[in-house]
């Protein structure tokens, strides 16, 4: 074997070889990427871990410190279980609650206030009166909301509605979280009658009040309202050339607005006399859970502690439940949730309510969709058809001569290249022909060349021009059938206009009808 053989073995190990080092090099590599990831994001972990840990250590230290403080509350603490005792035994019709023991405390409104929900439940009203005058005097906005919480869960709807005009007082311009709950109830008939009545009361003396400026832009929000309603549907059989045209658009569409008003008030007024409903139909689990949010509030003294331990509590328990929504927690801008009822809810007993209190602002905004939707469309439209601007109304364009010149000067041709080839080709024929007779036979193949150029180039140049005359009738063909279509479909809107607007004079009269 030669020298050279056992060489070239041996430089092939040895690339095979340094492949092998190189490829285990880069596995090598890639491994300690992916387990400097790996590490990394197990220290990510665990210094979360640790830190959840510590913030959690730390809350229970604080949450061990705060109930030593909150052990001297015991007298409230005994009032408070006491009363989640009798809110136990709450159903329908309950006639011996248990008795209560809750002692006294004094400035802590929820004492007298349990033993007057006691008294009304046993029907002694003359001691529910004391008691209930006592826990007014302490706090009258918690005392009013716990018993109307209160009695609302045990079904005595009846009795619930004397304490509505404390717990719904006048209106502002925002409500509490159990305010819009109280207004919900009330509207869908949990309270009855009377509870209806005072509801619609308190957003009618609301909107009275409302001072000149807020009354004219509240206006306003409830036409932009309605406006923004898709009235396209009305619009749609134009071709699109038309759609971008507001004055042929924006009337229909309007009228196509007014005509959903009128429907969305005639779907509203049936709910004028819904079935009765009662607490339970509503979910009382809701008035229950905000009953019990008032009354693990604390008092005056221990509330900030009771509110920290829950806090810490949420920590500790990494957020496993959510902290229950408070009763005075904001519960919207009046206006807004009056506007959203009539427009956005889906509850016909809520429309009603902003129905009855906005018919004001209803009627504006119908007037303003009547008078939209009446006006007259325009005799003639300007649109650019084809590149061409034209007028054109349901009768017709008023003339095409100006586009079709136009499109024939587009499609012109120049005649000199055709004269030229022509030329070209005669005067080949004439070369041809002299020269065949004085014997030039090089230059007679010269000349049959230039006539047979000539001659193409002039066949050419007639194809051409007599191509360009055709497509210039093309042109003009569709320009006037598409100028006819536009025609045709201005004659078709028009006539679906005066229905619309017959129609819209007609739904304005209802709406007035309905809110007059």
């Amino acid at each position: 074997m030669s020298d050279w053989w056992i060489d070239a073995r041996q430089a092939r190990q040895i690339r095979g070889l340094q492949e092998e080092v190189s490829e285990a090099y880069h596995y090598a590599d890639r491994r300690s990427r992916t387990l400097q990831s790996k590490l990394t994001e197990v220290e990510g972990t665990l210094e979360r871990r640790i830190d959840r840990l510590a913030r959690s250590f730390d809350a229970f230290v604080e949450l061990s410190d705060l109930r030593m403080e909150m052990a001297a509350f015991d007298r409230e603490a005994a009032i408070r279980k006491e009363t989640r005792r009798l809110l136990r035994s709450l159903a329908r019709d309950a006639a011996d609650p248990p008795r209560l023991d809750p002692g006294d405390c004094p400035g802590y409104w929820l004492g007298p206030a349990a033993e007057a929900l006691s008294a009304l439940l046993r029907g002694d009203e003359v001691t529910a009166g004391t008691h209930a005058a006592e826990a007014s005097r302490r706090d009258e906005a918690r005392t009013a909301l716990f018993l109307t919480l209160a009695l609302a869960v045990a079904g005595r709807d009846a009795e619930v509605v004397p304490w509505l005009a404390r717990t719904l007082p006048p209106l502002g311009e925002t409500v509490t979280h159990v305010q819009r709950r109280l207004w919900v109830a009330c509207a869908e008939g949990i309270f009855g009658e009377p509870g209806r009545s005072h509801v619609e009361r308190r957003l009618a003396e609301f909107v009275e009040g409302l001072p000149a400026a807020a009354a004219t832009a509240e206006g306003r929000a409830w036409a932009e309202k309605m406006s923004s309603a898709d009235g396209s549907g009305k619009t749609s059989r134009l071709p699109r050339l038309l759609r971008d045209q507001t004055a042929l658009t924006a009337p229909p569409a309007d009228a196509a607005r007014l005509a959903r008003l009128r429907a969305r008030i005639e779907e509203t007024l049936p709910a004028a006399e819904p079935p009765p409903r009662t607490a339970d139909d509503a979910g009382s689990a809701e008035f229950a859970a905000l009953l019990v949010t008032l009354v693990d509030e604390g008092s005056p003294d221990e509330a900030p502690l009771i509110a920290r331990a829950r806090e810490l509590r949420q920590i500790i328990e990494n957020g496993a439940a959510a902290p229950p929504k408070a009763w005075d927690a904001p519960g919207g801008e009046t206006r807004a949730l009056l506007r959203g009822d009539m427009f956005d809810g889906r509850s016909p007993a809520l429309r009603l309510l902003a129905l009855n209190a906005g018919r004001r602002w209803i009627a504006e905004v119908a007037d303003d969709l009547a008078e939209k939707a009446s006006r007259p469309l325009p005799a003639r439209i300007q649109v650019r058809v084809r590149g061409w601007d034209l007028s054109i109304g349901p009768d017709g364009p008023d003339s095409t001569a100006e586009a079709e010149a136009g499109i024939d000067a587009q499609y012109v041709t120049s005649p000199t290249a055709e004269r030229s080839g022509l030329a070209l080709a005669g005067a080949g024929v004439l070369v041809v022909i002299g020269t065949i007779a004085a014997g030039l036979g090089v230059l007679a193949v010269v000349a049959a060349v230039v006539a047979v150029s000539g001659t193409v180039l002039w066949i050419t140049q007639r194809l051409a021009r007599r191509t360009a005359v055709e497509g210039a009738v093309r042109e003009k063909d569709r320009l006037v059938r598409e100028a006819r279509q536009i025609a045709d479909a201005l004659r078709e809107h028009r006539s679906r206009y005066e229905t619309l607007a017959t129609s819209a004079a007609k739904d304005q009269e209802s709406i007035h009808t309905f809110v007059d």
